[in-house]
């Protein structure tokens, strides 16, 4: 059984870089780390209307449409989950914005590795490991560390390129 967030009159949590996470999507996290998805699909379907509240209150903001894209991810709605994703790159790419740009993009990594897009997401994370500015502290990062150790990338583990990944040394940083 998964652990349970502490009882908090709140009903969501203030995010550093993004919008207030429903703890209904944290609690749905835990829960399919702990590999409970079906006590997870519920957390993630109450936090639903939130992240599309969210979105539709701000529809130009790159990392609404992220999470989600998250989300629907985690919900299992591919179709949506990409094109949220893909918007949310669209609004903040990289040749505009290098620092947030990256971790639009590694959120759109994730999205891609927990909708069963093994190629798109290790093309994103081959690439993200060598640019700089794409660490964050949060489910967007992508580091050699966040690769080995997060349950959020492992529905990439058995793949063999993944597995090359995390065993070998970190990628040198490219500047361009």
């Amino acid at each position: 059984m998964a652990e349970e967030i502490e009882p908090d009159p709140k009903l969501e949590i203030s995010a550093v870089s993004g919008p207030p996470i429903p703890k209904s999507y944290l609690e749905g996290c835990i829960a399919l780390a702990h590999g409970d998805s079906d006590q997870a699909h519920g957390h993630f379907e109450r936090a639903l209307p939130a992240f599309e509240s969210e979105v539709q209150n701000s529809p130009a903001n790159a990392v609404r449409h992220s999470y989600l894209g998250l989300l629907y991810a985690y919900l299992g709605r591919t179709e949506d989950a990409i094109r949220e994703g893909r918007r949310g790159v669209e609004l903040k790419p990289e040749s505009k914005d290098a620092l947030d740009g990256a971790q639009i993009a590694a959120f759109l990594a994730l999205i891609y590795a927990r909708s069963g897009k093994t190629d798109e997401a290790m093309t994103l994370i081959e690439r993200l490991l060598t640019t700089p500015g794409a660490v964050d502290n949060f489910e967007e990062s992508i580091t050699l560390t966040d690769l080995r150790m997060r349950w959020e990338w492992d529905p990439l583990r058995n793949d063999s390129r993944f597995k090359k990944i995390i065993s070998g040394p970190e990628p040198k940083t490219i500047y361009k």
